[in-house]
């Protein structure tokens, strides 16, 4: 209520990203177990895939590489640059990695996340496909799926729900506060 009586809060680019990379991990660090359980327990899979709560690594990326994506989206132009590079500066810190590994690994990602979710612009929808993708869910599934190469339809919905609890909303961030 004040904020909206006397203007935006400022918060600076830097503790933005401090920010939004410390909740991207917690989040994956709380969320991805629970993803890991409904893939492994989807009735639609030949074999449980068996995917460990602790082979979080390429989901990371994944949450990662689609908030970026909305960010850029979002922010505006310059603005969005300094933040990616903040971001994955942050980020490969804190998992004890090289800032060009980190960032050749998200742009990576996040070319093939567009190519699998083509025509769509929905990130929710291209993370549920990376997932299958990076994790090879599709030779658990039974043979048609497999022989072509697409998502089960059943998992993939059920995986596009819990998809949308690892987006910031960007927006709602550039509403509240002025960032700069």
């Amino acid at each position: 209520m004040i904020s909206t009586l006397f203007g935006k809060k400022r918060i600076s680019e830097d503790k933005l990203a401090n920010v939004f990379v410390n909740k991207v991990l917690e989040m994956c660090s709380e969320g991805f177990p629970l993803v890991a359980a409904e893939v492994n327990e989807s009735p639609e899979f030949e074999t449980a895939p068996g995917l460990s709560p602790e082979d979080d690594e390429r989901f990371l990326l994944i949450v990662l590489a689609a908030n970026l994506m909305e960010m850029q989206r979002v922010l505006n132009a310059g603005q969005d640059k300094r933040m990616f590079a903040l971001s994955i500066s942050k980020f490969a810190q804190a998992v004890g990695r090289g800032c060009t590994d980190i960032e050749r690994e998200v742009r990576a990602l996040q070319s093939r996340m567009e190519r699998l979710n083509a025509p769509s612009k929905n990130v929710v929808y291209a993370m549920g496909r990376a997932l299958f993708t990076e994790y090879d869910l599709f030779r658990f599934q039974d043979s048609y799926y497999r022989e072509i190469r697409q998502p089960h339809p059943i998992p993939l919905k059920r995986i596009f729900g819990l998809m949308g609890y690892f987006l910031w909303n960007w927006s709602e961030v550039q509403e509240q506060y002025r960032i700069g």
